[in-house]
This record gives structure tokens, sequence and C-alpha cells, in this order.
């Protein structure tokens, strides 16, 4: 039903769009550029105001069509504040490539935004407008879009417009990703759709025809706009240029690294400009992220001008946008394993992130630390094994001493762990509130030992497990954000089943002190020097295997991983049934007494305390913490660092908050 709803009104403002038309030129014009289909005579007229051009009527055709209609096909009007600059760089280099008249595509055309931008280009730099129009081809799967866009064109040029049958013919319905001809364009200038390829047979019919002629696209679904990004590769001629607006999963998805390869072994990949959507350059989440990206085809890059998190166009239109420059060799090292960009804001991340990488090891992988895995139970697949916490109190089953639900002639519980129940070194910071799913309610204990666990699992068939398992892991909760108040929030726990909401790191190998190695990684996952490299590189909401397997712990002697355990495991084993972890502390010979902290000040104290070494341990000097800090004493307006660290504390006086007294530590010789 929905469909033939869209259907029925696309084909209702094609009606109208060649009424317009009919009107403004004449009728035998737009009957020709516009051919009547089967749907319109059944479709329902429309009733509108007249457009005061061409242009406001493809720029605005977008917002006539049905949402789906609009999501489906990716129907977005981009605004000239980001086309104007994009084609601007695209398409300086090429006025000096001698009298040959330029050729210039959009695969994608949707409103002629692009190719507008393009001819204005061409204009300014002394072409008739005539002969500037003639450089542009364009296609778009919408014909009506297509339509418009070429009249916008012949509009843009004024009395010394051609025909526009001549400009139709050239900007045309049809199918980018196999229309107009390979290697025979000088410029690529594109938005493309930026939507997944799934769904209905049809679409299932289009990806088993398109996968087989694309080469880059990495395993998985297929999305509109790599395959866009892939053909405006194949488009071009040797040294012919590109300027496109993609997604931010460009830069940083693991599907995405065999297009980045692409881009930086047969190409010069001159720009790599991030925008955050927070000003509605698109009619999409305000959180969205996506870039334009500017470069040659041919030859290898070397270094690519980085920026990320813009939100004002203009900063784009500058002539010297502030940026950072990403070198080749820095992109392996930093992103061995995924080959992603870290979103750094600054010249200066680039160094702190040298730095780090330079003291450090791999956190996962064959020579890392570690293993992961996303929790023991899926809380989809393997809700059947749940027994909820409230039914089974409800029953008679009560918590034991030890954190296990008992009742009489019946098995023992334990409770599943879940990203909510925990924060930073902090076993129990969430309690069940109400709800499941979506609608889970979770509130702060009403004391340490308020240990309420939305769900139980039974505990004979974990215990059987127990022998394969060391006594104790790390919990990472993995769902995340760089812009929240931390990113990493870990927690070092007994071995308690855990829910795929927590990551679980476990030793990697047979460690002489199991223990010790875990106590230890969780102080250095919590702390501020960990999470501020990590904030740079979680682009999504995922704190999954492929972001971690990038990420470096600093490699410490047995003296400096027993101080740092010391410290985790009294902010970590503070509840009453944590005794086994402090027993087996003290038999591993590293920590001979309980001294559990749960006063807030001793636990400040503490997380300054382990800022401090790992900080130490990943070599940063004063300058270094006073770059990752800087503008956490001042206020939020004050402060332009996107990914900064000014949210934590921020309840406390500047002098108390966590990132300012890591700061003076470290001033003081800390």
């Amino acid at each position: 039903m929905a469909d033939a709803v869209a259907s029925e009104r696309w084909a209702a403002v094609r009606r109208w769009v060649r009424g317009v038309v009919a009107a403004r030129l004449d009728r035998a014009l737009a009957d020709e550029l516009l051919p009547a289909t089967a749907a319109e005579a059944a479709a329902p007229p429309l009733a509108l105001p007249p457009p005061s051009s061409f242009a406001s009527l493809a720029a605005g055709y977008a917002d006539l069509l049905p949402a789906a209609h609009r999501k489906q096909r990716g129907a977005w009007f981009t605004t000239p504040a980001l086309t104007d600059p994009t084609a601007a760089r695209t398409l300086a280099p090429l006025r000096g490539s001698g009298p040959r008249a330029l050729a210039i595509a959009d695969p994608a055309v949707g409103g002629g935004a692009f190719l507008l931008a393009a001819h204005r280009q061409l204009v300014a730099a002394g072409m008739r407008p005539r002969d500037a129009v003639a450089c542009l081809h364009g296609t778009d799967s919408d014909a009506t879009a297509a339509t418009l866009a070429a009249l916008a064109l012949w509009e843009a040029c004024g009395d010394d417009a051609p025909d526009p049958r001549t400009i139709a013919a050239r900007v045309r319905p049809g199918d980018g990703l196999r229309d107009l001809s390979d290697g025979a364009f000088d410029a690529v200038l594109t938005n493309p759709p930026w939507e997944t390829l799934q769904g209905d047979r049809e679409t299932a019919a289009r990806v088993a025809a398109l996968r087989p002629r694309f080469h880059h696209q990495g395993r998985g679904k297929l999305y509109t706009y790599r395959l866009f990004v892939e053909r405006a590769h194949r488009l071009l001629r040797a040294g012919g240029r590109f300027g496109l607006l993609v997604p931010a999963s460009l830069w940083f998805d693991r599907d995405a690294e065999p297009l980045r390869r692409l881009l930086l072994d047969d190409c010069a990949w001159e720009w790599l400009y991030g925008f955050e959507n927070t000003r509605r350059l698109f009619p999409i989440d305000g959180r969205y992220r996506f870039a334009a990206i500017v470069g040659r085809k041919g030859g290898r890059t070397e270094a690519v001008r980085v920026a990320f998190g813009g939100t004002d166009p203009a900063a784009w239109a500058d002539p010297a946008p502030v940026h950072a420059t990403y070198g080749r060799d820095e992109l392996r090292a930093l992103s061995p394993a995924s080959g992603a960009f870290v979103e750094v804001e600054d010249a200066r991340d680039l160094e702190v992130l040298r730095r780090l990488h330079a003291h450090g090891r791999p956190l996962l992988g064959t020579d890392g630390r570690f293993a992961w895995r996303q929790g023991d139970f899926n809380m989809t697949a393997d809700r059947d094994a749940f027994v909820p916490r409230a039914e089974a109190e409800g029953t008679g089953y009560r918590r034991g001493a030890d954190a296990v639900w008992r009742r009489a002639g019946a098995p023992d519980l334990l409770p599943l762990h879940q990203g909510a129940m925990l924060y930073d070194l902090h076993p129990n910071a969430g309690a069940h509130r109400a709800g499941t799913g979506h609608a889970t309610q979770w509130e702060a204990p009403a004391s340490l030992a308020d240990l309420r666990p939305a769900y139980l699992v039974d505990a004979a068939a974990w215990r059987r497990g127990a022998a394969g398992r060391p006594p104790a892991r790390i919990a990472l909760r993995a769902l995340s954000n760089a812009t929240n108040e931390r990113t990493a929030i870990a927690c070092l726990l007994p071995d308690v089943p855990c829910g795929n909401s927590l990551g679980v790191l476990t030793p990697r190998g047979t460690p002489r002190a199991p223990l010790r190695r875990l106590a230890a990684g969780a102080a250095v996952l919590a702390a501020l020097a960990f999470d501020w490299a990590l904030r740079l590189r979680l682009a999504g909401t995922n704190l999954n295997r492929f972001v971690l397997e990038d990420c470096v712990v600093p490699r410490l002697d047995d003296a400096a991983e027993a101080e740092l355990a010391v410290l985790a495991l009294r902010l970590c084993a503070v509840l009453p049934w944590h005794g086994p972890l402090w027993a087996l502390a003290a038999a591993e010979g590293w920590c001979d007494a309980a001294q559990p902290a749960t006063d807030p000040g001793e636990r400040r104290a503490l997380a300054t305390a382990i800022d401090v070494r790992v900080g130490r341990a990943f070599g940063l000097g004063p300058d270094a913490v006073a770059w990752i800090v800087r503008g956490c004493d001042l206020p939020r307006p004050a402060n332009t660092h996107r990914k900064g660290f000014w949210r934590v504390d921020r309840d406390l006086p500047p002098a108390h908050r966590r990132p300012v007294r890591w700061r003076r530590a470290v001033e003081a010789g800390g």
C-alpha cells in the first residue's frame, strides 16, 4: 500500500511539473522532455504555487515526494554551501589544462546542484555560459529530477542558453552505475544516494547484477554511496578529478577499507573534510556525519588533508580551511588492522597518538594483551535462558550474601550483568527498575550492595564451564559514543555472566598472574589517556572488536602492572561478595590485604593516580596531558573541543574535576 501511495504521488508531481514547464516554455517541449506515463492519468491533481524558477523547482522537487520515496532513492537537495567549495577545489587544477573542452559528470545528478556549481565555476573562470554547459553530463534514475536539472542548467545560461533539448540529451534519465562511458571524464562531482541495497526481490536481483561489476566494496551488504565512489573512479580519465559527498562510514567502516585502499593506492587523495549535520544541511538526523572528499585519479596518496566534526560550510569554503595532514604511513601505523582514519581535530592530536603508539602494544589480536568477545549471552538469541529477576523473586528466590539467588528445591540463579549496571571502575552503578528491551528503566542502587539485575541465568550451566575461564574478566560497555562523558567504561568483575551489551576481555595466553593482568588492564582502559585515543577512533556507537583491534595499551613491567592492579582492585572489588578477588590477589603475591575504596574522595584520588601512571607509561609529558584535557576548566560555551573531556565532573569546581586533577598532578611531577 505504501509503495502504491508513493508511486501515485510521484506521478502526480510529474504531471504538475510538466504543467509548470509548459507554462514557462511550451506544451510541445514539455511533452517531449517529460513524456506522460500511464500512472499519471489516475493520479490526483496537485494545487501548488508556481515556482519562482526552474532552479528552485529542481531544488525543491525532492520535498514534494513521499518520505519513503525520498529515502529509497536517497533524494535530498544539496545546498550550494557544500557544492560550490567542493566543485571549486575539484575543478581549479583543471582550468589550465589547455583548450580542450572539459567533460564533467554527475552520475547521480538529482536536482543538478553539483552541475550548477560546476557551471558557476566555469563561467567565473571566463567560459561562455553555453560553452560551460556543454561540458556537463549527468544521469539520474528519477526521470523528472534529471529533466529539472537540465532545465535549471538551461536557465543558468541566461541569454546565452542553447536549446534545452541539447542539455537534456546530456543530462538525462539513466542508471549512473551503468550508464556514461568509462574513462571519458575530466571530473566527477556528485552527492550519491546514501542508502543500503537490501530488501525486496527486485533489490536482491539488482545486487546480484551489480556485485560482479564492482571490486572494492568489501563484504556484506552493498551501499549505494560506495558503489558510486568506485563508479566515479572508473568514469575518470587518468589525471581526472573527483569531488564527492559521502557518509562518515567511508573513513572508519571495516567494509569500506577496500574503497579507502583504492583512493590511497590509485589516487592522489587530497581532502577528507568531515561535517556533522548539526545545522541540518540535510533534513536527516542532526548527529549524522558526512564528508567532502576531493582528489585526482592516478598516482599514490602520500598524505590527506583532514578535518572532522565541522558544522559550518563556510569553513570548507575558506581558501585555507583548518585541517591536519594525515600521512599514508601514519594511517597504517595508527590503524594497522582496519586502515580507518582516526578523527583528529588538530595536528597535535596526531603527535600525541604517535607517542601513545610508540609506547604501546596491541590491545587485541595475535600480539595483543587480551582476547575479546561480545558478552556471554545474546540478549535476543539467548532470551529463553533468562529468568526475569522480579519474576524469580515473586516465586520465592532471594539473593544470598554471595550474590547467588536461591530458593529451596530449585536451581541456583546468577545475575546477568548488562552495560547499564557498570560505570567507570564501579561494579554496581545501575539497578533495574522496570521494563524490558528498549523500554528498560535503570536507577541508582539504594546502596552499594543493592544488586538488581534485570535477568538471572542458570548457575549450574555457568559453573560447569568455570574451569575453562579465567577467575575474573574486564567488562567494557559495548554501546558508547565519542561525545559522552566517557567512552571507555570498564570495570574488573569476578567470573560472572555478561550480556552482549558488555564486551568481555580475558588474558591472552597463560600469564603467571592472570588477575594482576586483568586488574591492571581495567585500570588502563579506564584511564583518560586510553579513553582519549579511543574517543578519536570511535566514529559510531558500537565499541566492537573492529574498533578495539587498532587500540594499544602501554608496555608495563611487573612492578608497574602490580601498582595499577592494586589501584583498580581497590576501586572495583568493593562489593560484599568480592572476597575471592582479594584472596586471589594475595595468592598471586601482589596485594596482601583487602582495601576496598568506597569513600568518594578516596575514589577520586585513586582515579587520578591511575591517570598519572597510565599517562606516564604511554610517554605523555605535561604538554601532551594539557592538550588532551584542554578546556576542561572552562565553561562549555568557551570550549570547541568536540570530543573533549570537558563533560567530566561538570558538577564539581574546576580544580576538583578529574581531567584537571590529572593535569595538575603531572605538572607537579606526579
